[in-house]
Parts: C-alpha cells; sequence; structure tokens
C-alpha cells in the first residue's frame, strides 16, 4: 500500500499531476539454489507486493524449499493463479518461460552467462521492450594494507572464501594483500584452514560440505586443473574425497589481477600481492 500510493507531483503552470503506479502482468521469477528461500521469496514477493502475477521457476537442485514457500504464501491468503510454480530445468522450463509472448518482466539471479542468454531472447522478441532484473557473478575482492590486523584478516578470509563451500554470490574470490605483510597474512590463512573439517554436513565437527552437485564439482575441478598450470599453489584442495562432490579449501598465487577472470563458485582463493603506497 505504501509503495503503491498515488503521489501528487508539482504542477508549476498550475495543472494537476498524480503519478499512479500499477502492476506490468505476469512477471518471470527465476532463483538460484545457493539461497533458495531467501532470493526465490525476494524476487516473488517483490513482484507480488507491486501488482503483479507470477510464475516462479525455482532452481531444479531446490524445488522442495520453493513449493514449501509457495504453499505458505498461498495458505496466507496470496491467490492461487496470481502465484505459479513452475518446476525444471533452466534451459527447458526456464528458456520456455522467458520465450512466452505474454511475460512482463523477468528476475534473474545467477550466472552472467545464463542472465545474457535470457538478455538476448527478451531483445529477439516481438512488442513492448521486456525489462530483466538480473543480479549475476562476479570476482568479490579484499583488499588488505600493512596495517590490517593479521588474525582478524585471516578470520574473515577464512569464513568468506571456504564456508558454505564458497558457495555463495558474496563469497571471498580474490585476496589482495601488501607485500610487505603477504607472507605473514598467507600463513595465517593456511593455518586457519587447515584446520577446517571437510565432511558430512550432518556431523556437528563440520566446517566444509559437499558442492551442490557433480556438475559444479567437475566444474570446479577444471578450474583447479588450469590453476596448477599456471598459479602457484597455497592450499592444496583434496582432490581425493571421503564424500562425493567434496572440494576442499585450496588457494593460489597469482601474478596479476587480470589473471582472474572467472568465478570460481566453490571453495577456491586466489592472491595477489600488491605493492606502494
Amino acid at each position: 500500500e505504501r509503495v503503491m500510493a498515488p503521489q501528487v507531483l508539482p504542477g508549476p503552470t498550475g495543472e494537476s499531476n498524480t503519478l499512479r503506479l500499477e502492476g506490468r502482468g505476469a512477471w518471470v521469477c527465476i532463483s538460484p539454489w545457493n539461497f533458495p528461500l531467501a532470493i526465490f521469496t525476494g524476487q516473488v514477493a517483490a513482484a507480488l507486493v507491486t501488482g503483479n502475477t507470477v510464475l516462479a521457476k525455482p532452481a531444479e537442485q531446490t524445488p522442495a524449499i520453493a513449493l514449501e514457500a509457495v504453499k505458505l504464501l498461498h495458505a496466507a491468503g496470496v491467490p492461487a493463479d496470481a502465484l505459479q510454480l513452475l518446476h525444471g530445468p533452466g534451459e527447458t522450463v526456464g528458456a520456455a518461460l522467458v520465450a512466452q509472448p505474454g511475460v512482463a518482466g523477468v528476475v534473474f539471479t545467477g550466472s552472467t552467462q545464463v542472465a545474457k542468454l535470457i538478455q538476448r531472447a527478451l531483445a529477439q522478441k516481438e512488442g513492448p521492450i521486456v525489462p530483466l532484473i538480473a543480479e549475476t557473478g562476479g570476482i568479490n575482492a579484499m583488499l588488505v594494507d600493512s596495517t590490517a590486523l593479521p588474525e582478524q584478516v585471516a578470520d574473515a578470509v577464512v569464513q568468506s572464501a571456504f564456508r558454505s563451500a564458497g558457495q555463495r554470490c558474496s563469497a571471498l574470490r580474490l585476496l589482495c594483500v601488501h607485500e610487505a605483510v603477504a607472507d605473514g597474512v598467507i600463513a595465517m590463512i593456511q593455518g586457519a584452514a587447515r584446520e577446517l573439517v571437510a565432511g558430512d554436513p550432518a556431523e556437528l565437527a563440520t566446517d566444509l560440505g559437499p558442492v551442490i552437485d557433480a556438475e559444479a564439482f567437475q566444474g570446479i575441478d577444471r578450474h583447479l586443473q588450469r590453476l596448477d598450470g599456471h598459479a602457484r599453489p597455497l592450499l592444496d584442495a583434496n582432490r581425493s574425497p571421503a564424500l562425493p562432490q567434496l572440494v576442499g579449501p585450496s588457494m593460489y598465487e597469482v601474478d596479476h589481477i587480470a589473471e582472474v577472470t572467472q568465478e570460481i563458485f566453490g571453495p577456491v582463493l586466489q592472491v595477489v600481492r600488491w605493492r606502494g603506497d
């Protein structure tokens, strides 16, 4: 009610101007698996409260959480016709939804590659321009200078880069540390990371569990093989895991930031030293 309330605008020549917001129609909401309730709910709620209907397509890896969320929304009074849940793979169900002629807009959280595919598909459609709201990948960096407290840096790095098996949009991917303190900071991170217990998340002692699925595991392994060829390993990932799809924390030193061109969606940290004032 607050967001959609009419706004009276100033009229410089005496006329009356009122801005009224209204829903655009049916929005396609495509959400990721790594925050399967928070991001799903945020997309759906934002579209509903602005007067739209929703076709919700959750990640195929986490369908049950989305189903329970929709059940709760329907029980709370959201009409079944206003919020519909469509399960399935992105390349079939997601692509078909984006291609629907009556779609008023698309919200997507996920990889930059997929967002560009959606962008191109929408651009080719006839009729009015269909808006796309996309939150995609990037290289999250931490900049550490010589005044930083190494213990605090090590704790923050280990938490951000390796917890949740590095499967957060906000996970640290690139550590830029000043050469004056680099050796000490790296040694402290190495020691802290080696204390992490990688294993079954059902065990209370486990700090780091498997990645989401075999496809993700294989993708991370390809990145590790590439890094093995040109970067200096600082922390060796366990390549023979006790559990399927378990990737241990790993860290590599690269010479230049420009070498870090892709987000590795796992517990893989790249480090670069910088110098000067």
